[in-house]
This record gives C-alpha cells, structure tokens and sequence, in this order.
C-alpha cells in the first residue's frame, strides 16, 4: 500500500471535488478513485485498527452519496461532504498516532 497519510490526504481532496463535481465523468472519476484509495486500505485491513477502518468507510460512503454513488438518506450533497471531510479529519488523525 502506499503511503496511508499520503492516500488520506487525497480522500481529502475527493471529498472536496465531490462538492463541485457536476457533469458525470468528474462523478465517476470521483467515486472510482474514491474505490481505489479504499481498497488499498482494505488491503492491510489485518493491520489496521477498527475505527480507523470504520472512519473510511464512512467518509467513502459520504463522498460516494455525494456523487450519486450511494444512497443519500434524504441530504444534500453539502451534509455528505462536510460529513466526510470531518471523518478524514478523524482518519487523518488515527494514522498520525500510528506512526
């Protein structure tokens, strides 16, 4: 896997390009990406604590509804991104206290 703070940090700059993404190839991109970074994750999932696991998950399924990739449960696109930024942050957190 590469670098987990280096993959955190563009799950950061997703979630915010999830905001702006508005013709459906920058929607695909997103979430394909999105998908990407996660499954490097999953990769080492032994290695990785669960909460850490639990913080990506939900920040890709926000990013994900964010882009019409998942299911929105009634709120708009600002709530899934605020929403992810703020499990990143989390994850981002976790990693720096595991190196």
């Amino acid at each position: 896997m590469n670098d987990p703070m280096i993959l955190a940090a563009r799950l950061d700059d997703l979630a915010k390009l999830a905001s702006t993404a508005t013709t459906d190839f920058e929607k695909a991109a997103v979430y394909a990406a999105t998908r990407s970074i996660v499954a490097q994750f999953e990769e080492t999932e032994e290695q990785l604590d669960g909460y850490l696991l639990e913080k990506l998950t939900t920040s890709a399924l926000h990013i994900n509804a964010a882009v019409g990739y998942d299911i929105d449960n009634g709120h708009d696109r600002s709530h899934h991104v605020s929403a992810a930024l703020g499990q990143i942050s989390t994850l981002k957190s976790l990693l720096s206290k595991g190196e």
